[in-house]
């Protein structure tokens, strides 16, 4: 494999210097000279503009061209390639999860994701519906915060934040035209095919911007495996008698009768045969419009996509019989940029979110023997010595339950902030933040469309909606004594009610760090504390399979320390490091308890609770070349987490080293050819680690290969042809949740060989 690899690096980088032309690729910022990256400016970090490099935080940022040349035909891919990330992409109830920093989490909901500012995290859960819905023809930057940022955005930004920042008019029109599309059509394996447009209109005090994406995609087949063959011959008459716990041969035939007749031929399914399908259409809009400091702005997405492979063939079907999973959520902001002087300036932000679970989200899920669901005194009477099948009218006869599922939630959030100057050598950024929520809490759903007409929610003290308020002030400072020192010091205190007595209280983050950039180093010494409020579907919620919410959990915390060096080499080369050392406390996990429930029977069943403590030291590092027309990246990450309450446990489906490459060579200022490689080391799993029902003790390594070549066609058009999965390697990832291999898979199936054949039309 390694020669295949070093023979291809060889024939790009060799074939390049024969032909290679003047214009150089800047394929990332850091190809950047000394003196363009000392002018290169962000926001995300402390929501103020400030040098890329000297932020109190770690940060990488992947540009547009990047992902353009790289072939990223949806947003999740560029994460794959990033240092610092765990991913098990399940395509199911969620895309993909996402683990920053080896912090193993339930649906990624301890990372912010935002787009222009505006938090995307769904409200009832704060998870990030991370798919394939977002446009790429709109996105200018992405700008990747690693560790806590909690003194600037409050609760939530406990892992890192993402920012997606946007296009500009200008920057889709060109300097010379009052209007541009830049657009993106592809078509490949699984039937996969998307449309992606931005138009941008431009004139002296307006500017409007509207962009879409429409994606639709039959999926990798996984009926080849065991888990989704939906296939009942393997269970027998001997395992029904085992799992019913009898030795009479009449119920287990009876039972195995019932099973094939109901699994295979039920109404539920049309009387069709169930196989696995798991279809994909998703949209979203997205529109902004800037008259002078003013702008307006607004985002609409659906996702419409099966299971895929979270949950066995014993329990769930797709689609195709009407089983998916539907968030829409919409959000509308203003936002006013006053700058009274180059010391003082003033940001007024406000956005108000619906977020939900349609009634289109359904779910068939079997109630039978071979799954448990029943068991031997649904069709036997056992009073007895001897069991004795039950008559044909008392036999618990099996089914596909057909449910509709729904949520609903909105917020009102505004942000006042301020930045000021007064000294060429100090400065600070304060602003106070309020919301206004009205959040569901448990699950709406019932066994008729329309659930939210229909449906009869579960008895709740107060009902099943909660008002919440939040309030939050921060600060941050910088001061430079010297040219090549600077110190930051911020802090941030939130105040969260629910109801009347209900909420955290009041919380205090501080952050404090000290940047040192001597000639072309610069060391950072970073400090800062968040917390994690608990989502009020890890609260309020509870499912068939979690039968006890929890209103009194309290916030997870964490405190970081983190040591960073990059060091810009020369022209061509620039690298970096970074390690940290992470201490979460009241983490938050699904525990096995038993309850006593109103009939007096006790019921086994889980629970959201504060499961202890974890400790996660971790290493990343970042090599940049550049050189003519070749570029060329490598990162390696390594992870050290566990779980350190009683006995230090290792953290499940997080892998201790990544390495990720990648190479970029242009021809003739027309051919683009990239490769980029993933190698994944073994991920731990099973009961010597905190997933401990997984039946499998690991997760095996992989390796991939991944290539994109581009021809430019004409100005502003160009074709592209995607090779993922080169090699057409078989690998796995985690399965999600308790990954148990009975209801979650224990491992999820990734995509094989498949192609892509994308147009680009920037005009």
């Amino acid at each position: 494999m390694m020669r295949i690899i070093i023979s291809l690096i060889f024939l790009i980088f060799s074939f390049g210097k024969l032909y290679s032309q003047t214009d150089t690729i800047k394929d990332n910022i850091f190809n950047m000279s000394l003196e363009e990256l000392s002018k290169l400016k962000i926001s995300s970090v402390s929501k103020k503009s400030e040098n890329l490099l000297k932020t109190p935080q770690t940060v990488i940022v992947i540009t547009k061209e990047q992902m353009k040349r790289r072939g990223y035909t949806d947003l999740e891919q560029l994460f794959h390639d990033l240092p610092g990330f765990d991913i098990s992409r399940g395509n199911g109830t969620r895309y993909s999860q996402i683990y920053q920093r080896g912090y193993r989490t339930k649906n990624t909901e301890k990372t912010v994701l935002m787009i222009d500012g505006v938090e995307e995290n769904d409200l009832w859960s704060n998870s990030v519906w991370l798919s394939r819905q977002y446009p790429l023809s709109n996105i200018e930057r992405v700008e990747i915060i690693y560790g806590p940022a909690a003194t600037i955005y409050g609760a939530n930004a406990f892992l890192g934040v993402i920012n997606i920042v946007t296009k500009t008019a200008d920057q889709i029109t060109g300097d010379k035209k009052h209007f541009g599309i830049n657009s993106q059509f592809g078509y490949g394996s699984y039937k996969t095919q998307y449309a992606d447009i931005s138009i941008a209109a431009n004139s002296n005090h307006f500017s409007l911007i509207l962009s879409g994406r429409i994606y639709n995609s039959e999926e990798q087949d996984l009926s080849n495996y065991s888990d989704w063959d939906y296939n009942l011959e393997p269970y027998d008459i001997n395992y029904y008698k085992e799992i019913l716990g009898t030795d009479n041969n009449d119920i287990a035939q009876t039972a195995m009768e019932l099973d094939n007749q109901a699994y295979y031929y039920s109404d539920e399914l049309n009387g069709t045969k169930p196989e696995y399908s798991n279809q994909t259409k998703d949209y979203l809009f997205y529109g902004k419009l800037k008259i002078d400091n003013f702008t307006l702005g607004f985002e609409s997405f659906k996702r419409n996509e099966g299971y895929g492979a979270w949950y066995r063939d014993d329990f769930e079907v797709g689609p195709k019989f009407g089983a998916s999973w539907v968030p829409e959520n919409t959000f509308f902001y203003t936002k006013y940029d006053k700058k009274f002087s180059d010391k003082l300036s003033l940001t007024s932000f406000t956005n108000f979110k619906i977020h939900q679970l349609t009634g289109d989200c359904e779910e068939l899920y079997y109630k039978g023997y071979f799954n448990k669901e029943y068991n031997l005194t649904d069709i036997a009477d056992t009073s007895s010595e001897n069991d004795i099948l039950l008559t044909a009218d008392s036999i618990q006869k099996p089914y596909w339950e057909h449910s509709w599922w729904n949520t609903y939630s909105q917020q009102l959030r505004s942000e006042l902030r301020m930045v000021y100057n007064p000294l060429e050598n100090f400065n600070f950024i304060t602003g106070i933040e309020f919301r206004v929520s009205h959040i569901q809490g448990a699950y709406l759903f019932g066994y008729t469309e329309k659930p939210e007409e229909t449906a009869i929610p579960e008895e709740s003290e107060g009902g099943n909606h909660f008002s919440g308020r939040d309030l939050g002030l921060f600060m941050q400072a910088g001061y430079s004594p010297f040219k090549n020192l600077d110190f930051v010091l911020g802090g941030r205190v939130d105040n969260n009610k629910i109801r009347l007595s209900g909420g955290y209280g009041t919380v205090f983050n501080p952050k404090a760090a000290v940047v040192f950039s001597p000639s072309n180093l610069i060391f950072k010494i970073i400090y800062s504390e968040a917390f994690m409020d608990a989502g009020y579907w890890t609260k309020y919620g509870t499912t068939p399979g979690r039968l006890l919410n929890n209103p009194n959990l309290k916030p997870e915390k964490v405190k970081n320390l983190e040591l960073s060096m990059s060091w810009k080499v020369n022209d061509y080369i620039f690298t970096d490091l970074a390690l940290y050392n992470s201490y979460y406390s009241g983490a938050v996990g699904t525990v096995d308890v038993t309850f006593i429930n109103e009939e007096g029977k006790h019921v086994q069943t889980t629970q959201h609770q504060a499961i202890g403590n974890i400790n996660i030291q971790g290493l990343q590092s970042n090599l940049y070349l550049n050189y003519a027309n070749y570029s060329a990246y490598l990162n390696y990450t390594f992870t050290n987490p566990y779980n350190v309450t009683d006995t230090k446990i290792r953290i499940g489906d997080i892998a201790s080293h990544h390495i990720n490459f990648g190479i970029n060579a242009l021809f003739f200022n027309k051919l683009n050819i990239n490769m980029r490689a993933n190698w994944v080391g073994e991920r731990p799993t099973g009961i010597v680690t905190t997933i401990k029902n997984n039946p499998l003790d690991k997760i095996e390594p992989y390796f991939l290969l991944n290539s994109a070549v581009s021809y430019k066609i004409y100005k502003g058009i160009s074709v592209q042809i995607l090779i993922n999965n080169l090699l057409d390697k078989e690998y796995f990832d985690p399965g999600v949740r308790s990954a148990n291999g009975i209801y979650y898979a224990s491992r999820l199936p990734q995509n094989r060989r498949n192609f892509m054949l994308i147009l680009n039309f920037d005009l």
